[in-house]
Protein backbone atom coordinates (compact mmCIF):
# COMPACT_ATOMS: atom_id res chain seq x y z
CA UNK A 1 0.00 0.00 0.00
CA UNK A 2 0.91 3.45 -0.81
CA UNK A 3 2.05 6.05 1.61
CA UNK A 4 0.49 8.65 -0.66
CA UNK A 5 -3.21 9.05 -0.35
CA UNK A 6 -3.79 12.53 -1.31
CA UNK A 7 -2.02 15.24 -4.27
CA UNK A 8 -2.51 18.49 -4.00
CA UNK A 9 -2.68 19.60 -7.35
CA UNK A 10 -2.29 23.75 -7.52
CA UNK A 11 -3.64 25.34 -10.45
CA UNK A 12 -3.28 28.86 -12.47
CA UNK A 13 -4.46 27.24 -15.50
CA UNK A 14 -1.68 28.21 -17.40
CA UNK A 15 -1.17 26.06 -20.85
CA UNK A 16 1.93 24.12 -18.58
CA UNK A 17 -0.71 23.41 -15.90
CA UNK A 18 -3.21 22.34 -17.92
CA UNK A 19 -0.60 19.93 -19.34
CA UNK A 20 1.02 18.86 -16.34
CA UNK A 21 -3.19 17.40 -15.55
CA UNK A 22 -2.64 13.99 -17.20
CA UNK A 23 0.24 13.35 -15.54
CA UNK A 24 -1.32 14.15 -12.26
CA UNK A 25 -4.26 11.82 -13.12
CA UNK A 26 -2.06 9.03 -13.84
CA UNK A 27 -0.07 9.12 -10.90
CA UNK A 28 -3.55 9.54 -9.04
CA UNK A 29 -4.26 6.20 -10.26
CA UNK A 30 -1.34 4.44 -9.60
CA UNK A 31 -0.92 5.45 -5.73
CA UNK A 32 -4.65 5.15 -5.88
CA UNK A 33 -4.54 8.75 -4.18
CA UNK A 34 -7.38 11.27 -4.47
CA UNK A 35 -6.51 14.77 -6.20
CA UNK A 36 -7.24 17.88 -4.74
CA UNK A 37 -7.01 20.76 -7.34
CA UNK A 38 -6.31 24.28 -5.74
CA UNK A 39 -6.31 27.92 -7.37
CA UNK A 40 -5.38 30.65 -5.59
CA UNK A 41 -5.06 34.17 -7.02
CA UNK A 42 -3.21 37.18 -5.84
CA UNK A 43 -5.39 40.12 -6.37
CA UNK A 44 -2.36 42.11 -6.36
CA UNK A 45 -0.71 40.53 -9.48
CA UNK A 46 -3.20 41.47 -11.56
CA UNK A 47 -4.62 44.76 -12.49
CA UNK A 48 -3.11 46.76 -10.13
CA UNK A 49 -4.85 50.24 -11.64
CA UNK A 50 -8.46 48.19 -10.40
CA UNK A 51 -7.70 48.38 -7.10
CA UNK A 52 -7.52 51.97 -7.64
CA UNK A 53 -10.79 52.35 -9.12
CA UNK A 54 -12.79 49.43 -7.76
CA UNK A 55 -13.87 48.31 -4.21
CA UNK A 56 -11.26 45.08 -3.39
CA UNK A 57 -14.23 43.02 -3.00
CA UNK A 58 -15.79 43.59 -6.21
CA UNK A 59 -12.73 42.73 -7.76
CA UNK A 60 -12.13 39.68 -5.45
CA UNK A 61 -15.81 38.66 -6.44
CA UNK A 62 -14.48 38.65 -10.38
CA UNK A 63 -11.69 36.71 -9.67
CA UNK A 64 -13.32 34.15 -7.98
CA UNK A 65 -16.21 33.97 -10.58
CA UNK A 66 -13.05 33.75 -13.42
CA UNK A 67 -11.87 30.74 -11.27
CA UNK A 68 -15.20 29.04 -11.14
CA UNK A 69 -15.08 29.22 -14.97
CA UNK A 70 -12.19 27.93 -15.40
CA UNK A 71 -11.79 24.00 -14.41
CA UNK A 72 -13.31 22.76 -17.66
CA UNK A 73 -9.46 23.42 -18.82
CA UNK A 74 -8.16 21.06 -17.07
CA UNK A 75 -8.63 17.59 -18.06
CA UNK A 76 -10.57 15.30 -15.35
CA UNK A 77 -8.09 14.59 -12.55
Amino acid sequence: MSTIQNILFPVDFSPSCVAMAPYVKTAATILGARVTLVYVFDLYSRDAVQLYVRPLSEVAEEQQGLARDKPELVPEV
